[in-house]
């Protein structure tokens, strides 16, 4: 009874994995053939537009503090005392995964944006500089990496309006985090876009491989027990 619930828990997350991973591959695969065959940079020329026209410009210092939370400089410390905090209190599981999340997202983008090499926009001039390839958005992958991750690890161990409020923050975070990126002019809206999709594609395939293990580990262990009963 225990055996068939544990294998159905397990088929169920599969599909659930599968399914998101299609998901994201395809809505980066999307992104990533109109970027490629430039059929992208009406859409992104016009959003940069919208953006540097309508937004007022005393949002210029907070987007600048905001999209600092995106860099390595920023988000490599605040792992390290949280992944300590958490092993502190126990929740070493949930260590090891925020750690892979960001780590993973980093090491992804770094190597897709040597792989497609796209020059940062020169349409916005905000007076702010960023270096590298721009597709996909390094500051967005990590933002859900990272706080995206962080929030719903967080959430998991709340209860209560807590958790709702933890994860709305948390999303907010990404998203400004991203929106930060095009205010300043240094990234298209299409390497945003393809930056949030990015890490979840990572997070999903790990989340699904610790599923399935934790699944098997299960079934070993009702297996083991039925033979110390027999």
């Amino acid at each position: 009874m225990v055996a068939g619930r544990l294998t159905l828990a397990a088929a169920v997350w599969l599909v659930v994995g599968l399914s998101a991973s299609a998901f994201v591959v395809w809505g980066f695969a999307e992104i990533t053939e109109e970027v490629v065959e430039g059929e992208s940079r009406a859409f992104d020329r016009a959003v940069l537009l919208w953006i540097e026209g309508n937004v007022p410009g005393w949002m210029d210092g907070p987007m600048r503090v905001v999209t600092a939370l995106g860099y390595y400089m920023v988000v490599v410390p605040l792992l390290a005392a949280i992944v300590l905090a958490f092993y502190l209190k126990g929740w070493r599981l949930s260590a090891v995964m925020l750690v892979i999340s960001t780590a993973g997202g980093v090491f992804l983008t770094t190597v897709l944006k040597g792989v497609f090499r796209r020059a940062r926009p020169e349409i916005v001039d905000s007076g702010y500089a960023a270096g590298f390839y721009s597709f996909p958005s390094g500051h967005a992958t990590v933002a859900v990496g990272f706080y995206g991750a962080l929030a719903l690890i967080l959430a998991y161990h709340l209860r209560g309006p807590a958790r709702w409020a933890v994860v709305l923050l948390g999303a907010a975070l990404v998203l400004l985090v991203g929106f930060s990126r095009l205010y300043l002019g240094v990234h298209y809206p299409t390497d945003v876009l393809a930056g949030f999709l990015a890490a979840p594609l990572w997070l999903v395939s790990v989340g699904g491989v610790y599923a399935l293990w934790l699944s098997v580990r299960g079934l070993r262990a009702v297996e083991r027990r039925r033979r110390e009963l027999g």
